[in-house]
């Protein structure tokens, strides 16, 4: 008879780590959270699917790019680049202005925004990532680690209302961001496979 259920320890060893959605599997891995963050989940959403895969140097330059939007010059605003939109980003609810219809950007991106606050936050949390690696291994170089795994969840909902006339109330909940990555180190990998050639 084949024992199908797991024992306590193996079912622990098969969930996530406490905090993080994914397991903290791979070589050389480092990682980094922010917790209720006060800003727009779509917009982390999007940046952290058009950040991931990319190296942690390459990722930071595009957002500092993106954060020429917030610059006092025009000729420096014009030079910023957008992140691209997809979910959502079609008229679908026939609407004229707001999140079901995102502007097409220059660059033959397609729809697209200049999510300033969510950059920033994500370069942050890219450079605490980025100074654990350095803690961890001392022979490693955090900007060509790969971001192998970024991810933006709702965090808690902060209950607000305002107050209206004859005694009623209106809800007005403040809604929060977590944020989550991980950087892997692949170049070891390479250097093996060069030695045994």
């Amino acid at each position: 008879m084949v024992k199908t259920q797991l024992d306590r320890r193996s079912k622990r060893r098969e969930s996530p780590q406490k905090g993080y959605t994914q397991l903290l599997q791979g070589s050389r891995l480092a990682t980094a959270r922010a917790v209720n963050m006060d800003m727009h989940v779509k917009h982390c959403f999007e940046i952290c699917r058009y950040v991931k895969n990319m190296k942690a140097g390459e990722a930071i330059a595009f957002l500092n790019e993106v954060l020429k939007i917030d610059s006092d010059r025009a000729d420096i605003r014009r030079k910023a680049a957008a992140v691209p939109f997809r979910l959502g980003s079609g008229n679908k609810k026939k609407r004229r202005t707001g999140p079901s219809m995102v502007g097409h950007r220059k660059g033959k991106i397609g729809p697209g925004r200049y999510p300033v606050k969510g950059s920033r936050a994500i370069i942050k949390l890219i450079q605490s990532a980025m100074e654990n690696a350095r803690h961890q291994y001392e022979d490693v170089d955090p900007e060509e680690m790969q971001i192998t795994h970024i991810a933006a969840h709702r965090g808690q909902i902060r209950k607000g209302f305002i107050a209206r006339a004859r005694g009623r109330a209106t809800p007005s909940n403040h809604y929060q961001v977590n944020l989550e990555i991980f950087l892997e180190d692949f170049t070891v990998q390479d250097d093996e496979l060069e030695d045994d050639f």
